[in-house]
């Protein structure tokens, strides 16, 4: 059974966006989760691919990275729309949903 042209597209799109945290972030100390649709398997056409990154050793993920991260993101030929949540200032609601819900990458 093989992968339809979309589901083949978004696996390598998920797979990229996972390349392209892992190099930025390089060896800092934090957890990286996929979480939405990308998980749930409720994805459609125009679902955007949800990350959120979680700091370890640190109380705030530092801005300038955020940027670089997001930056090589929308640089990247990913043909999505990545949001990524800094989980060091959202809501223990959303954190523990994450948490929850979330498929781990890297922690």
């Amino acid at each position: 059974m093989s992968l339809s042209a979309p589901a083949t597209t978004r696996a390598r799109a998920l797979e990229r966006v996972r390349e392209i945290i892992f190099q930025v972030l390089d060896d800092r100390d934090v957890r990286v989760y996929l979480f939405g649709s990308s998980v749930t398997g409720r994805v459609r056409r125009s679902s955007d691919i949800d990350v959120a990154i979680d700091p370890l050793h640190v109380h705030t993920f530092p801005s300038a990275l955020l940027a670089e991260l997001r930056e090589r993101l929308e640089e990247s030929e990913v043909p999505y729309d990545v949001d990524i949540v800094d989980l060091s200032v959202a809501s223990p609601e959303i954190r523990a949903r994450i948490e929850r819900e979330g498929l781990l990458w890297r922690g």
